[in-house]
């Protein structure tokens, strides 16, 4: 009974721990979507926002706030670090309060109001990588501020995986003054709104007509009903998988309890025999089960429920800044929800067991025979299964997912099992001179199905728990490898026509390669096959954001580096044609012929797809989705981008060159990448934890199905014991049967997930990935190290006991 109870425990835990996170997620967009917008309507745009916006918005009497964000370089000293700017007016933010430390040490302090003129607010890793500190001077553009605070948190920033870059905030007082926005910049404006909610309503519902009536693009409303929208539909995603993820715990646990319940039900037996004997009814003995059923389910959730909290306690710490600084507490949902999954999988997997206790016959005690399972038994275990079912799906909220998630976890269960029965008739074959070897073959082989049972559920676990290490810990440092060593890791934009022959001097002064300038155009694509088009004509999330969002355009006369052709010809000529990356041509469904409409500053551009290209984004060179010949586009406004290698010894040419040209913004690849390696390391590490719980429940099912055998295991060593066997030979024997299942597991969850990241980095990241023998070597010392443990309480009982004990124990 104490492995049924664990193994239901760690099902609730699993399950508990994503849901109390996700149902504090949700409340947080429930509770708290005035703080998330800063306002009680924000209106988002990539141009200046049209005047009328502004002047309707004073004119219904409304709290008016704005801010402008755009990506900059930050310097303190010699140090300089890209850093998204946002400025603010001074009556940001209209609803909720900033956090501030102005290290003076009261802690941090709430605001309501933004950094005052002259002075700045930055994030704690800002300072970090400038080695600065409150009270420094910081060159933003032309100018020089203060920096009198560590911003804490900021309320409509967003989740941290969608802002690499460190936050400068500052008054939008200053920004004329740095002169850093110029053309080309990409910059975001942001009207906030505050006022009577019917007030706003009837704003909202007068701007969205505006917009809809004038096809105006690059412009949405987000309201409290749809704050943060990309943050919703992340952490929607999110939810989803870190669900599923722990159903997998919870499934797996469910064979451990189901191998418990039936060791289970083989002791109360003879118990329930002779309750017969003295007159008992069967329905007595059904009340005593249920009774036992739910007094389990109760303990086992609560104490689930309680390591739950705690677990997803450290999920957020894991997660570190990726979510939301500050949550509300949970409601009592995921107790429900954890709870009444977990009594489903009792009912399903552990009442039809139990249940058959109520059939058994008092001749049991004579005979020792067993009736097995009944048909009403059957029926609730259907019962069971299906509401487990119907509550994937609803975990999943979406058939489509739940469905795939099913037939992936159903192929790779019949996969290893086939495996596992392959094996074992390999092994069935062998001929073994040594005694403890052949005989724990032997057992197998008789004990075939538990062993695969064994092996299936401990490779799945430590396939995706090596599968998550090796994404984490290699396949990233691998594609970071394939980058050639003197390949890019500057890429500099915002360039104006007259400062290219200023930075190429200074470039080739610090033994830097001639760069190579590209222009780029901004443009809207309005109209396919002069039909007009909106994100609303499009269903895929990546197709919306392409038309919502305005496309970098270049021109060219010969075909870039790195670019290859797949399909037409390259441009020919003056006459209107685009050269399409191949991507963004699947993505839109476009194909050789299209004609596609671009407006660019206020002019339409249109020409047919003449050519699609495969790009080589591994190269790290300036790569452009759409390229028009030089007539076309060369008398348009425009900016320029460039690409160069700066060796480590260089960092202070950052500085120069922001120094030189406040305006330009120069990334640093390295330290994008480095970023991006601490983003994959939080999701990493919270995964990590999920992945551990399955283990465990890989585990826990083979300690069930040993205990499940152990009366078998009793009658052999009391056989063995009997001839003079040896607590040695009793120990070889033993260990060798958990070394085989440990091998068996290890090998296919080695295997299988070294070629699951050799496809991802194949076919995704288009590298040559090959872990096989890491993964291997990983996947046999966890599954062997697994069942090692897992067997010992069973190994020492025997071997400490004596024959007639042995058959005492049966």
């Amino acid at each position: 009974m104490i492995w049924l109870f664990v193994a239901l425990t760690l099902s609730v835990t699993a399950l508990a721990s994503v849901n109390f996170l996700t149902d504090r997620l949700q409340r947080a967009f429930q509770f708290d979507a005035r703080q998330l917008l800063a306002a009680d309507l924000l209106l988002v745009s990539d141009q200046v926002l049209p005047p009328r916006f502004l002047a309707e918005a004073q004119k219904r009497q409304l709290q008016i706030a704005q801010t402008v964000v755009f990506p900059s370089m930050a310097t303190v000293g010699s140090h300089s670090k890209l850093s998204s700017l946002k400025a603010v007016s001074s009556n940001y933010p209209l609803r909720g309060k900033l956090s501030v430390d102005a290290m003076s040490g009261a802690g941090a302090q709430l605001s309501s109001r933004g950094p005052s003129k002259g002075a700045v607010w930055v994030e704690p890793s800002l300072l970090d990588s400038l080695h600065a500190h409150v009270g420094d001077r910081i060159s933003l553009g032309t100018q020089v501020f203060l920096i009198n605070g560590v911003l804490i948190r900021e309320l409509d920033r967003g989740a941290g995986f969608m802002n690499f870059a460190p936050r400068v905030m500052m008054s939008d007082e200053d920004l004329a003054s740095t002169g850093l926005i110029g053309f080309g910049s990409r910059v975001t404006y942001r009207l906030l709104l505050a006022g009577p909610d019917e007030a706003i309503q009837d704003y909202a519902q007068w701007a969205k007509q505006v917009i809809e009536s004038e096809g105006l693009r690059g412009l949405r409303i987000e309201t409290l009903e749809n704050a943060q929208p990309l943050m919703r539909k992340t952490l929607e995603r999110a939810d989803h998988f870190l669900s599923l993820v722990a159903l997998l715990t919870a499934m797996v646990a469910a064979v451990a309890i189901a191998l418990s319940a039936r060791r289970y039900v083989l002791k109360q037996a003879d118990v329930c025999a002779v309750m017969k004997c003295f007159g008992a009814s069967q329905q007595a003995i059904l009340r005593r089960q249920i009774n036992t059923l739910a007094c389990l389910g109760v303990v086992a959730a609560l104490s689930g429920v309680a390591l739950g909290y705690v677990a997803q306690e450290i999920l957020i710490r894991l997660l570190g800044n990726l979510i939301i600084a500050s949550l509300p507490s949970a409601s009592l949902w995921p107790i429900v929800w954890s709870t009444l999954f977990s009594w489903c999988l009792l009912v399903g997997f552990a009442g039809p067991a139990l249940m058959s206790l109520v059939t058994v016959s008092p001749i049991r005690l004579v005979r020792k025979e067993f009736d097995g399972v009944s048909i009403k038994a059957i029926w609730v275990a259907v019962f069971g299964i299906a509401t487990c079912a119907v509550l994937i799906l609803i975990a999943a909220r979406d058939w489509r997912l739940a469905a795939w998630v099913g037939l992936v976890f159903g192929a790779a269960v019949l996969l290893f099992s086939g495996l596992a029965w392959l094996a074992l008739r390999l092994l069935s074959r062998l001929h073994v001179q040594h005694f403890a070897v052949r005989f724990a073959l032997i057992l197998q082989a008789r004990r075939a199905s538990f062993v695969i049972i064994q092996v299936t559920a401990l490779g799945i676990a430590i396939m995706a728990f090596l599968l998550i290490f090796l994404l984490r810990q290699d396949l990233l440092m691998t594609w970071q490898g394939s980058i050639p060593a003197n390949a890019p890791n500057r890429f500099m934009i915002n360039v104006q026509a007259d400062q290219k022959q200023g930075i190429t001097q200074t470039l080739l002064a610090a033994a830097i390669e001639n760069p190579s300038f590209y222009p780029m155009i901004r443009g809207r694509l309005i109209a396919v096959n002069q039909r007009n088009i909106t994100p609303q004509d499009y269903a895929d999330d990546n197709a919306q954001r392409l038309i919502d969002r305005e496309f970098n355009l270049s021109y060219a006369q010969q075909l870039p580096p790195g670019n290859r052709i797949t399909a037409g010809h390259w441009l020919e000529g003056g006459k209107p044609q685009i050269s399409l990356e191949t991507g963004v041509a699947k993505t839109l469904k476009l194909q050789l012929g299209d004609v596609m409409t671009f407006e660019v500053a206020g002019e339409k551009i249109s020409a047919p797809v003449t050519s699609l290209r495969k790009l080589d984004w591994g190269s790290m060179r300036v790569n452009f989705f759409v390229i028009m010949p030089p007539a076309q586009l060369q008398t348009l406004p425009q900016s320029w981008i460039t690409a160069y290698y700066q060796a480590p010894q260089q960092a202070t040419l950052d500085f120069e060159l922001t120094q030189a040209y406040p305006n330009l913004t120069v990334v640093d690849v390295a330290a994008s990448l480095q970023q991006i390696q601490e983003v994959l390391n939080h999701l990493a590490s919270a995964l990590g934890l999920l992945f551990a719980f399955t283990i465990v429940a890989a585990t826990l099912v083979l300690v069930t199905s040993i205990s499940a055998t152990q009366d078998e295991r009793f009658r052999n060593a009391a056989l063995l014991k009997a001839i003079g066997a040896s607590r040695k030979t009793l120990s070889q024997i033993a260990n060798a049967e958990l070394v085989m299942i440990g091998l068996m597991a290890g090998s296919l969850a080695g295997l299988a997930a070294g070629g699951a990241a050799w496809a991802l980095g194949r076919y995704v990241l288009e590298i040559e990935f090959m872990a096989f023998f890491k993964a291997l070597f990983l996947g046999v010392v966890l599954g062997v190290v697994a069942c090692l443990l897992a067997g010992y309480y069973f190994q020492r009982k025997i071997q400490n006991a004596t024959a007639v004990t042995c058959l005492r124990e049966i």
